[in-house]
């Protein structure tokens, strides 16, 4: 009987080692893919970018309506003085109109809520009534859930992010698709007419006590990322203006952002933490 004899290998062919470099790159790609989809809320620097694509998804919200209604943004004693003067806080309050969006689908209750919010008030609102049939105390009349609160200085709160103050001239000049890179409509919270207070909760949220960290979506539709430390005399300010001050009530330049109750069109009240 014959056997063939095989030699024994030794070393790595060219063959091989291409192989091996292949099955690392392969391995490697696959390292850091896992790693974007295992924590998407942080970048290179540690630096959270949940809320980036959030307040994104918000201003993108705005313009898909302004798109189907001429231009405009959503003004909730327009859409439903009925349903403005039930909700939680009434007229053209952050909760009418965030309760309007989440009711027509244009956000989920969780886009509104921020995951880094270091507010105890903030709930993402997983009992949002969306007027489904068979709901006993449903009126039908009704565009949006009234039981919905932005009032981010109680207990009960479903909402992070501040948008303009619907009063004035701002509310005709700039509450709507105005294509505008220098105006702000949406952003991170701020604190209290936006003055430095190493005590406001919303500090914490992606900063600290040293500095507030936050995001701004302008409307021409792109977002920016803004550091103001302590040390900075015109903290919170963009483009000249401070973004959580009112300047002037009926200046349509003046960029006001925040989280409102009751409004109507020429009186607002802000909430603060």
């Amino acid at each position: 009987m014959q056997f063939t004899s095989y030699a024994t290998r030794r070393g790595f062919s060219l063959l091989d080692a291409l192989v091996v470099l292949m099955v690392l790159a392969v391995a490697l790609g696959m390292g850091v893919v896992y790693g974007m989809f295992r924590d998407p809320g942080r970048g290179a620097c540690g630096k959270p970018l949940t809320c980036s694509t959030r307040v994104n998804q918000i201003h993108k919200g705005l313009v898909l309506f302004a798109n189907d209604f001429g231009g405009g943004y959503p003004v909730p004693t327009d859409l439903s003085p009925e349903t403005a003067a039930i909700t939680t806080q009434t007229g053209n309050s952050s909760a009418s109109f965030y309760s309007y969006m989440t009711f027509n689908t244009y956000y989920s209750p969780e886009v509104i809520t921020c995951p880094e919010d270091a507010s105890p008030n903030l709930v993402v609102k997983n009992d949002y009534r969306y007027g489904i049939q068979g709901d006993p105390d449903w009126n039908t009349s009704w565009l949006w859930d009234p039981n919905f609160s932005a009032d981010i200085s109680k207990a009960g709160c479903n909402v992070s992010y501040a948008t303009l103050a619907m009063i004035g001239d701002r509310r005709t000049t700039q509450w709507r698709d105005s294509l505008d890179p220098n105006f702000a409509v949406v952003s991170d919270r701020g604190p209290k007419d936006g003055a430095w207070n190493a005590k406001s909760v919303t500090m914490k949220s992606h900063g600290n006590t040293r500095e507030w960290v936050g995001n701004v979506a302008f409307n021409d539709g792109h977002v920016q990322r803004f550091t103001f430390s302590a040390k900075n005399p015109n903290a919170f300010t963009v483009n000249g203006d401070n973004l959580f001050r009112v300047d002037d009530l009926d200046k349509g330049g003046d960029m006001w952002l925040g989280l409102f109750g009751d409004t109507d069109e020429e009186t607002t009240n802000p909430f603060w933490d």
